[in-house]
């Protein structure tokens, strides 16, 4: 099977950034296959990035290289890493991005070895410089061991966590996607006792009650509440925008009670 890369950034489809990218990867590593996960992540939105990687990784063959540029400390001195995995290798800053691999591995790499980068680095694209032709030589078999050296200390994004006491639930919105859907950081595990019209969810002054199964239970304009397909609750709006009906943000709490 071909060796495959992808790819996750904040980096938008307006400029060449990651025409450029994906150039120096099939300079390295011609028969790859390249595949885009997103480039629409909100500009430095560490946490957003890791969430889309989270909910996209597991769909990938083993062996996958998954490669992420939500970089704002570009060019300063936070360091490269790869993190090895059971299934895949993910390649970024060193600045939260990767938690989600850190937590399932203990072998996380700095990469230090210049060979493995393009010649002349600049101080503000290490997507192109680095991470890119880091990315390719994994691909093509290159240990991690000699690109760089074990680390123990790289830097945890302290995800926010559901907190539960007797039948309530409170937690918060983590993301919203394009679609203006508020996705919460609360997953289906906590909810098997509450998928009944008994539940109630408070956000913000607006009160939901009961789970739907799916956006079409809803009447046009209605706000109600879903498991989605990440495995978290989600607030939506049936043929419109959750978050700008009801007003909601990222970091906004909710909570959810059993009548």
């Amino acid at each position: 099977m071909r060796a495959v890369i992808t790819l996750t950034t904040d980096f938008g489809l307006d400029d060449p950034f990651v025409g450029i990218m994906k150039g120096v990867i099939l300079n390295l590593a011609p028969s790859v296959r390249i595949i885009d996960i997103t480039h629409g992540i909100e500009p430095q939105n560490i946490l957003q990035a890791s969430l889309a990687l989270e909910s996209a990784h597991a769909y990938f063959p083993k062996n996958t290289v998954h490669l992420v540029v939500v970089d704002p400390g570009v060019g300063s001195e936070r360091r490269p890493i790869a993190v090895k995995t059971k299934s895949a290798t993910f390649v970024g800053p060193d600045n939260g991005v990767l938690t989600l691999a850190i937590k399932t591995s203990s072998r996380v790499y700095e990469l230090t070895n210049t060979k493995f980068f393009l010649d002349s680095l600049s101080s503000t694209f290490h997507g192109r410089d680095v991470f890119a032709p880091a990315s390719a030589w994994i691909a093509r078999g290159t240990p991690l061991s000699k690109m760089g050296r074990k680390i123990s200390d790289p830097h945890i994004l302290e995800l926010p966590q559901p907190r539960i006491h007797e039948s309530t639930i409170t937690g918060e919105i983590i993301t919203i996607d394009r679609f203006g859907n508020l996705i919460s950081n609360i997953p289906k595990e906590l909810l098997p006792e509450t998928q009944t019209d008994s539940m109630s969810l408070q956000i913000g002054k607006r009160r939901i009650r009961g789970l739907k199964s799916h956006y079409s239970q809803c009447k046009p304009g209605e706000v109600g509440c879903l498991i989605n397909s990440w495995g978290k609750l989600e607030i939506f709006c049936r043929d419109g925008n959750a978050a700008k009906k009801l007003k909601c943000r990222v970091g906004i709490s909710l909570t959810i009670k059993k009548d």
